[in-house]
């Protein structure tokens, strides 16, 4: 009887000891890491700023789009868009590069990458004159919000698919943005 209830309490000591020890390794890991003033955090202190600077780009963004010659860079021809980015990483865009008889609205998602840079996925369905349907556009973009959050500029591909998704053309563009009050 005594033989079993020492082996009781040294296997429960055991036990215990492994997950002290194991809770210190663990918060032993807890990486430091330097933000941009110089100053120390640690990674949940970094997880809470991403979320913060993650929702500075949320709110209608008026934007001017150059669109551009994939090789050369000269600048094809310019456009106004409204960009919209929803919390919870959606996003909306409504173009004026377009006729609207042929192309439908554009959805997307919109997510945080690292300091001040952001990136969208979009897309609309494209029609033809007569309103069939022609493809859809898909319109991937990397943003740098300026320091104050009241702009970016930003560079875009677009690839026009067909209505069997086949790739027909990819085009360039790049723009600025300035915040919609």
């Amino acid at each position: 009887m005594k033989t079993t209830f020492l082996k009781t309490i040294g296997t429960t000591l055991a036990i215990l000891m492994l997950t002290v020890f194991t809770q210190i390794s663990v918060s032993a890991q807890d990486e430091i890491i330097n933000d941009a003033k110089g100053g120390e955090q640690t990674q949940e202190e970094d997880a809470e700023m991403r979320r913060s600077n993650s929702r500075r780009i949320e709110g209608s963004w008026n934007h001017q789009v150059r669109g551009l010659n994939c090789t050369t860079g000269e600048v094809i021809r310019t456009f106004q868009a409204l960009f919209t980015y929803n919390r919870g990483g959606t996003f909306w865009e409504a173009g004026t590069g377009t006729d609207p008889k042929l192309r439908g609205a554009s959805h997307g998602v919109w997510s945080y990458e690292s300091n001040r840079r952001y990136t969208t996925a979009f897309q609309f369905f494209r029609f033809n004159p007569d309103g069939t349907h022609a493809g859809r556009q898909i319109i991937r973009q990397q943003i740098r919000l300026s320091a104050d959050g009241n702009s970016y500029t930003a560079t875009a591909t677009a690839q026009i698919l067909d209505v069997n998704g086949n790739v027909l053309q990819t085009n360039c563009s790049d723009g600025t943005a300035t915040r919609f009050f």
